[in-house]
């Protein structure tokens, strides 16, 4: 049996959503060189077009994004 493994990167975007509760919106595969401004000025126009509920609530601020990465390991 064989094992193959790799890793996967996931951009977060964190809002709270008008509640204030918190709202993750994560898109895979981000490009390398990403940067905090451009995370923010696609969250300000994802708050601007109001596109994006939870529970029925928009999202009001954007809080923080992250770059996650996971190794993922296939049972073969």
């Amino acid at each position: 049996m064989q094992r193959r493994t790799h890793m996967e990167k996931t951009l977060e975007l964190i809002f709270t959503k008008s509640d204030g509760a918190k709202k993750t919106l994560s898109i895979a595969d981000p490009r390398e060189d990403v940067t905090l401004a451009e995370a923010q000025a696609a969250a300000a126009k994802i708050i601007e077009a109001g596109v994006l509920t939870s529970g029925g609530l928009g999202l009001s601020e954007f809080v923080e994004a992250r770059i996650k990465v996971v190794t993922v390991t296939v049972l073969a």
